[in-house]
């Protein structure tokens, strides 16, 4: 079966922006695309993506979006998932506890992120940086 993983929208900027981690963020998403992991995001991982990515034309938005967004699940968001949210109380990151929310709910496995401390304080699942994830990935094969 599949590893499901859960992409934070920094793994999908550093990607299109070719930011340092943008190498790990390119093998991950190529990963994806021959079918060796599942690449999983939330819905609002395009919006954030599109207010951080606001100097660019309209078009060049358009363009890193549908980039961003080949060979991804993205999974459902509900009502439910943001009750859940909110139940658990104040957090550093709300958006972090959304997309976690919508991680759990989608059977992810782990939450891959160049920036842990929005997880940390709340999540179940294990998190590492997009490398960590690369390198468990060889110490499976």
């Amino acid at each position: 079966m599949t590893k499901r993983i859960f992409l934070d929208t920094n793994i999908l900027m550093d990607f299109i922006d070719n930011r340092k981690h943008g190498p790990e963020a390119a093998i991950l998403l190529d990963m994806g695309k021959q079918g060796v992991i599942c690449n999983c995001v939330a819905p609002i991982t395009f919006t954030t993506m599109s207010y951080l990515l606001h100097s660019r034309s309209r078009q060049e938005i358009h363009d890193c979006l549908q980039k961003a967004s080949r060979a991804i699940e993205i999974l459902p968001m509900n009502a439910a998932q943001f009750q859940q949210a909110m139940a658990y109380g104040p957090v550093r990151d709300f958006e972090d506890m959304m997309q976690y929310q919508c991680a759990v709910a989608g059977g992810c496995e782990v939450i891959v992120t160049n920036d842990r401390k929005g997880f940390e304080d709340f999540s179940t699942l294990p998190i590492m940086t997009a490398e960590e994830f690369l390198l468990s990935m060889m110490d499976v094969e």
